[in-house]
Order: structure tokens, then sequence, then C-alpha cells
């Protein structure tokens, strides 16, 4: 089929109008679509806590310990040789002076047995001062001699434990003090080494206690203590003995405190709370509802810091009472979180309303 000309024109008039109205069809649809637009991120929401603000201030540091006092000297006077008790010069109560007779034992077989030996060392003398004229006579031999003086040290050694014994039938007080019990009675046979009565001397006192290993370091000798009573009075005394190995029970380390007792009060064996003063450190004072645990089980604090970021700092107890926790390791100003500690951790970013202690 031949197509001509005019059918040929027509033909691509009728594809050109199609492709137009195609094309105006495409900017219409294009004019009409909705602007697309970027959907905008959820803004990220911080937790929320509240701080208090605390200051570091001069904490003074003691150390309270639990003892009891006692006599500064305490002994018990037992007999040196048996006897029978012939006269009893003193009471229970008694002030007693050092060098006081208290008893006297049957002493007849004791001045026996000194004058035996008196005699034994004037027989050895005399024999030993004739051997020695002997001998520079050439009459004795040394040997011989040097056996008689030998024999004479013998018996003035004899002598002298014989004086020994006779003196300890009238028993003498080592130092002065209160003779705190009696069990001596005329009549009464007593055996070498019986406990008869007991000396304690009062007009000085000490307090016994044990002291933690982390504190004995801050003790000295000559350091001052007070030394509370439970009647509620207050002594002073001070440190007069560390102990340089601890307890193997306890591992504290005992100590005692001397105080003088001039009015000779009757509380030696009473309990007693001593205050060792471990000198002034920088402390915060805090509720103990502020401190918390870590992971470890350490004890801490969680504070913001400047850049809002929890900070979770271990700390040192001081102390806890009605006044609150003394604690120390933090920073000398600190922004504690007071509210909502529990619901955030160590690095945490958070939003802080700031308080004022």
């Amino acid at each position: 089929m031949k197509i001509t000309f005019s059918q040929a024109a027509a033909a691509v008039a009728i594809i050109g109008f199609a492709s137009w109205a195609l094309t105006a069809q495409v900017d219409t649809a294009l004019a009409e679509a909705p602007e697309v637009t970027e959907k905008a991120a959820e803004p990220v929401t911080l937790p929320q806590v509240e701080t208090l603000v605390s200051k570091a201030m001069a904490y003074d540091r003691q150390a309270v310990l639990q003892g009891q006092i006692e006599p500064w000297r305490s002994v018990a006077l037992r007999t040196q040789i048996a006897g029978t008790i012939e006269s009893v010069w003193v009471a229970q109560g008694d002030h007693i002076k050092k060098g006081q007779r208290m008893i006297q034992l049957s002493k007849t077989e004791y001045q026996a047995q000194l004058q035996s030996a008196k005699a034994s060392v004037r027989l050895k003398q005399s024999q030993l001062e004739g051997a020695r004229k002997l001998y520079k006579t050439k009459l004795q031999t040394e040997t011989e001699v040097l056996r008689l003086e030998s024999e004479l040290e013998n018996a003035r050694a004899s002598e002298v434990m014989a004086q020994q014994q006779l003196n300890h039938a009238q028993p003498a007080a080592p130092f002065d003090g209160v003779l705190d019990y009696l069990d001596a009675e005329l009549g009464q046979y007593m055996n070498a080494g019986e406990e008869w009565a007991r000396l304690v001397n009062i007009d000085r006192l000490k307090a016994t206690a044990e002291i933690p290993q982390q504190d004995v370091a801050a003790v000295s000798v000559g350091q001052s203590v007070d030394i509370d009573l439970l009647d509620g009075r207050r002594l002073n005394g001070t440190v007069s003995f560390i102990a340089s190995a601890a307890s193997t029970g306890t591992r504290s380390f005992p100590i005692e405190v001397a105080f003088n007792n001039p009015e000779k009060q009757r509380i030696a064996g009473a309990s007693a709370t001593l205050n060792i003063h471990l000198g002034s450190v920088l402390a915060h004072q805090l509720s103990p509802a502020l401190l918390s645990l870590g992971d470890k089980g350490e004890l801490g604090v969680k504070w913001v810091n400047e850049h809002d970021q929890v900070v979770f700092q271990t700390v040192k107890l001081l102390s806890t009472g009605t006044d609150g926790a003394w604690v120390t390791g933090l920073p000398d100003r600190v922004a504690v979180i007071s509210l909502g500690g529990g619901f955030v951790s160590h690095g945490q970013k958070v939003v802080a309303k700031r308080g004022a202690n």
C-alpha cells in the first residue's frame, strides 16, 4: 500500500500532539503534587535529679574506745616461807606505806638457821686464817687454802639466805597502796607461795583499751585523752603505752592511758569511754540517706560534675550520729545528688536542678 505525502504529514501531526498532551499532564501532576518534607528527629529526654551543694568543713577526728580503769600497780602478796601467823598488824582497806611490816610468821626455826649460818661463817674464817699462816711458812698447800676460801663463801651465802628467810617472816609492802584484800588470821598456817593479801595503788590509775589498726598511727605516747565514766564524770589522762603488735584475736592494738587520782576515787575496775583526739581533717556532713554502695559494695556518694555527668566517688565514713554522717574523699565543694540518685549511674548525663546546702 502506497502512503501519500498528505497521509504521512497527518500522522506526524497526530504523534506530536499526543506527545505535547502527555508532557502537559506530567507538568501538571508535578505542580499539583504535595511538597515532601523531612521528618524531624524526636529530642532525647535526660533523667532529672536534684542536688545540694556541700562544702567541706573542719572535723575533729576522734577514736572512741570502750575500756576499763585499773590500778596503776596491783600485786598479790604471797608468803615466801611456811609458818604460822603470830601477829596481824593491818586491816583490810588500810593505806599502807612502802616497807611497812604487815604480819608476823613464826620465826624460831629461821632464827636458829641464821645463828647456825653465822657460826659456820666464823668457823670457816678461823680455818682460813690458820691455813694462810701455815701457807706462808710452807706448811700448808695452796690447794687447801683455796678449798677453805670456797667453803667460807658458801657459808656466807647460807648466812644471807637465812637472813632473808627470817625477814620474810615479816612481809613488807613493796609500794604505797591500799590493802584491798586480806586473808590472814592469828594461828593460821601458811604454806610458802600462798596468797594472803592484795595491795593496790590508786593514787595513780590507768585506763586500758584497744585501738583499731587504722587509727593507731595517729596516736602517740603523751597524747591527751578524755575519759568518760558511766556516772557522767570526765577525767583527763595521757597515753602512756601503745603495744607494738596487735592482738591476734581483734587485730587491734592495746593501749594504756595514765591519770592521777589525788582524791583516791574508788573507780578502779570500772568501765570507761576513751576519747582520743586524732587531729582535724576536712570532711562533709551529709544525711546517711545520701550514701550508697558501689558495684563492689564500696561506700560512696553520687554527685554531679560541671559537665552535668553523674560521678560515683568512694568515701571514708568518719562517724555517724544524730547530726548526720561525716565523710572524707569528696572535693571541697560538691553538688551531691539529693533526689533521683537511685535511678542514675556513674558517667550518665543528667539534668540537674541545683540547690544550696
